[in-house]
């Protein structure tokens, strides 16, 4: 009868060796049942046994929070609505004066009167339409 005898690989061997120490660690650490939930003893390799007492945790510490108060705003200022544009009194047949103002237009202006654009050219004798002035004067036309 032939006997056949089976090796085990060396990396099964290692890696048994291993898993037997990392138990051992893990056992060393974290300890088994031993029902001390109480001060620890620490027998400091002597045969007398001294109970070292832990001193309580300190009491938490508290943040003391300092608001500062601002003065409230000041309630916003209303102010009116800047009063529609006047228009002055139009002598009976007579053409108006106006002073531009700032941002007006020849279109704003010519609506604001009732009056065409191309009259306010014409009357005024503007050679470019696309410039005017703020503090000029135009002459208006009866309305058409």
């Amino acid at each position: 009868m032939l006997l056949v005898l089976r090796t085990v690989p060396r990396a099964r061997i290692v890696l048994a060796g291993f898993s037997v120490g990392l138990a051992l660690t893990l056992v060393a650490c974290f300890g088994g049942d031993d029902d001390t939930d109480g001060p620890t003893t620490d027998t400091g390799g002597s045969s007398s046994n001294t109970v070292v007492t832990l001193a309580p945790p300190p009491p938490p510490v508290t943040q003391t929070t300092t608001t500062i108060q601002q003065p409230p705003p000041p309630p916003p200022t209303q102010q009116p609505p800047p009063p529609p544009p006047t228009q002055p009194e139009r002598p009976p047949g007579g053409e108006l004066v106006y002073t531009i103002e700032q941002g007006d237009t020849l279109f704003s202006i010519a609506g604001q009167f009732g009056v065409s654009v191309d009259s306010l050219i014409e009357l005024n004798n503007i050679a470019n339409p696309d410039v005017i002035r703020a503090g000029d004067e135009l002459f208006i036309p009866p309305p058409e």
